[in-house]
């Protein structure tokens, strides 16, 4: 195989029921055959994660969303000397040089869900007024222009299609909603899948694999209702957010 490419872009696990959409980096690195796809091969992102019950030291995965350090992951990196999870090898949704928005170049900014999964964006630029209309199956929102909304050290939200569909379904479905920061790592945790239904209040941090994030109250969370919360306070700025 190839060697891997660092690119611009966003990736997300094919089915999880966690995620990380708030990063500290824009670009990702790995083995893509086209602009934007369901196949990509993404290598693993691995730091300590303190350690199982049985004391065994473990890792977490950002990318893949796992944890590294079973006997099986010993016996592959003795083979392979190679330190990888064991979601190495599973195809990932990506998308390279996706569009990126600075909130704090435009007003009237408008994003909706359609029916097909398209994130439609609208937004007028403030420097003329110029309208921006971008029909996407993902975006990024440069979090440094919004600085106190989220760690510093990130540095944009993904909105991927995952995240985008969990929350929708969240919305509809009148579920309480909110956005739960690790205690650990200070990075907002994301629901996924069935996860995005049933509100809990333990969570499972995408970040750091902190295990026993606790929430004040049960709810389904996400960084993309703290972005809704501050739309809500900045209507002339942000007109509507999902």
């Amino acid at each position: 195989m190839n060697s891997a490419l660092t690119l611009p872009g966003m990736c997300w696990p094919l089915h999880a029921t966690v995620g990380n959409i708030a990063v500290t980096t824009s670009t990702m690195s790995g083995h893509f055959r086209a602009g934007a796809g369901c196949d990509g091969l993404v290598l693993c992102d691995l730091l300590p994660a303190g350690k199982f019950r049985n004391g065994a030291v473990r890792h977490w995965c950002r990318t893949h969303q796992c944890y590294w350090g079973t006997k099986a992951d010993l016996a592959d990196f003795a083979a392979s000397q190679q330190m990888r999870c064991k979601q190495h090898a599973s195809p990932m949704g990506y998308m390279l040089y996706p569009d990126v928005l600075d909130v704090s170049d435009y007003h009237a900014i408008t994003l909706d869900y359609l029916d097909d999964g398209t994130l439609r964006l609208q937004a007028k630029a403030n420097n003329g007024g110029t309208l921006l209309v971008r029909d996407v199956s993902a975006l990024a929102i440069d979090s440094r222009s919004l600085p106190g909304l989220f760690h510093p050290s990130i540095v944009q939200i993904n909105i991927t299609p995952p995240a985008a569909l969990a929350y929708v379904a969240a919305l509809r479905s009148g579920v309480a909603l909110g956005c739960i920061d690790c205690p650990r790592c200070a990075h907002p945790h994301l629901d996924l899948g069935d996860f995005a239904l049933s509100p809990h209040r333990r969570h499972l941090c995408g970040h750091c694999g902190y295990d026993a994030v606790h929430g004040v109250a049960a709810c389904v969370s996400t960084p993309l209702q703290r972005l809704r919360d501050h739309a809500l306070r900045k209507p002339g700025h942000i007109k509507h957010w999902f």
